[in-house]
């Protein structure tokens, strides 16, 4: 009988990423719609408004910055549950929601500003508005189930340009590992359709542990930053990078 692994060693595989259906969609697609409802129900699921609302109260050191970036921000229902559990400490706060293909419903943007936000939609791809952004600093950055679509040498810029420009940076990811891709492979039981349930796969297999995006980081942003990651919940990655200068 062969000896038992680790548990550390069984748990780990390599991170791999893959195109992911819901990218490859028009927005009107009927598919697409139910995957953006399936993941509205998924986040809820992983507690990503509580693990961004963590991280961004980390990132901005109690402090409410004076303006907040939301990479690929969607259909800003993230946003708005987020603006929502922020409170009052936020007032004020200028949010701009950034993808490549937005689809705000107006009902979504009036909420958002109803929370005591301003709020814009920026249409653009990250790294080419990373690249373009103005010379002075646009507050915190963040991104939910965003990162884990760049490996090597895009995830050097997607994280460079970020540190170029940001006070600090939030992401909450898939994490890595054989229960989260369990958990992806039983999706269907929650009703989730075939794009979704695709999609989760890819995304763990594509996800981080351990401090890999740490260590990315490390290899593409300059100065002093005050950086944490860690496993966020059963199912998400959690990382947060603070200025120190």
């Amino acid at each position: 009988m062969s000896e038992a692994l680790p548990a550390r060693a069984a748990d780990d595989f390599p991170r791999r990423v893959t195109p992911e259906i819901l990218d490859e969609l028009p927005a009107s697609d009927p598919r697409a719609r139910r995957s953006r409802a399936d993941l509205r129900r998924i986040n809820r699921i992983m507690a990503a408004v509580t693990w961004l609302k963590r991280g961004l109260t980390v990132a901005a050191a109690e402090k409410r910055p004076r303006a907040v970036v939301e990479l690929g921000g969607g259909d800003g229902t993230l946003a708005l549950r987020l603006a929502r559990s922020l409170g009052n400490a936020w007032l004020g706060t200028h949010l701009t929601l950034l993808d490549l293909e937005p689809i705000v419903a107006h009902k979504t943007a009036e909420a958002i500003r109803a929370c005591g936000w301003t709020f814009e939609v920026v249409a653009a791809d990250a790294l080419d508005w990373l690249a373009r952004a103005r010379a002075e600093r646009i507050g915190v950055v963040f991104a939910n189930l965003f990162v884990h679509h760049f490996e090597g040498e895009r995830l050097a810029r997607l994280l460079g340009g970020v540190g170029a420009h940001a006070d600090a940076f939030v992401c909450c990811e898939p994490r890595r590992s054989r229960f989260a891709l369990t958990g992806s492979r039983l999706l269907g039981l929650i009703g989730c359709n075939d794009v979704t349930r695709h999609d989760a796969v890819v995304s763990v297999q594509a996800g981080f542990r351990d401090a890999e995006i740490g260590a990315a980081w490390r290899g593409a942003v300059a100065g002093r930053w005050t950086l944490k990651e860690s496993a966020a919940g059963a199912f998400s990655h959690l990382f947060v990078a603070r200025r120190d200068e």
